[in-house]
């Protein structure tokens, strides 16, 4: 099995240069990537977009440890810190626009991140470690006034929700729960406002304008009925 593509293709940079023995065992080898996994992931990035197999290949082979890997995740990180406003500067006068922390240490350690972020090809919010991701959506919500489970938090940044959509849609969230909580329309919740508002999901957003349709025709029936109890005041007056 170790002699074949698959190998190779599974287990990178294992294989020693005689092609039969190994670095590590499978469960060393796997206890190895996750542990480097775990050094982006404590900086705040997405460690599958930095971890490439081309990258974990030169790290096997070079007999890199976690604890070796780890340090100079921290060193970039540290240096990098310290020159972030010029970074920023830099891309917004030569791009046109303003990266996070985040994008700019990730651009640090991987050349390649930092060319696919000005041409479009890697967003922002790929970017990110999902565990991060997941932690701002709740923390939107919880700003909000809206306590949500992280499987919902999970699900919303599966779908491709920002930091910024998360704080819009909550935001409004509310209001139309209030909305439907007064027409008797059970089971709407802050997922399926911010899912129609800010995702676009098209089932959610007949259900929001069938919300709204209703609070339009409720609040115009009433200004009617409040026109008509004037004109009538008016008249008894009159007489």
């Amino acid at each position: 099995m170790r002699q074949s593509e698959q190998y190779k293709t599974f287990f990178p940079g294992n294989i020693n240069p005689d092609g039969v023995s190994v670095k590590y065992s499978e469960q060393e080898y796997l206890n190895l990537v996750d542990a480097y996994k775990r050094k982006i992931e404590s900086i705040g990035l997405n460690a599958d977009l930095i971890l490439t197999n081309d990258r974990i290949e030169t790290l096997v082979t070079n007999v890199v440890s976690n604890q070796e890997f780890g340090q100079r995740v921290q060193a970039v990180y540290e240096q990098v810190l310290t020159s972030i406003p010029q970074v920023k500067e830099y891309y917004q006068q030569n791009f046109g626009r303003t990266l996070t922390d985040a994008e700019i240490i990730a651009s640090a350690i991987d050349p390649n991140i930092s060319q696919g972020l000005s041409t479009g090809a890697i967003t922002a919010g790929e970017v990110i470690s999902q565990n991060i991701a997941r932690a701002q959506i709740g923390a939107e919500a919880l700003l909000a006034g809206i306590d949500i489970e992280l499987q919902t938090a999970e699900q919303l940044r599966q779908q491709g929700l920002s930091r910024e959509q998360a704080r819009r849609g909550f935001q409004q969230a509310g209001t139309f729960m209030e909305l439907a909580a007064t027409q008797q329309r059970p089971g709407v919740t802050a997922q399926d406002i911010v899912e129609a508002t800010e995702l676009g999901i098209a089932q959610q957003q007949e259900r929001l304008g069938r919300i709204v349709a209703q609070s339009t025709s409720q609040s115009a029936a009433q200004l009617g009925a409040a026109r008509t109890r004037e004109g009538a005041v008016t008249g008894i007056v009159e007489q």
